[in-house]
């Protein structure tokens, strides 16, 4: 019998800071598709100085030749 290596599940972290305007646009492209299951977000977060920052995350279990890409629209 053949046996099936394990899949390790990866936390993918996409962490913006510094920006100033509350509206921000935080996407996950996996091989250019845009992903959007599995991602979970913060939520904007005052740094106190008037300006925000955000974590956007996607779990998954990496292949090889995958590409990911976070995305930032500001």
């Amino acid at each position: 019998a053949k046996t099936q290596p394990l899949q390790h599940h990866n936390l993918l972290v996409c962490f913006v800071s510094g920006f100033c305007a509350d509206s921000i646009e935080v996407r996950w492209f996996q091989n250019g598709q845009e992903e959007k299951a599995g991602v979970v977000s913060t939520g904007l977060i005052h740094n106190g100085d008037w300006t925000f920052q955000i974590l956007v995350m996607i779990e998954t279990v990496l292949q090889s030749r995958e590409v990911y890409t976070c995305q930032v629209e500001h």
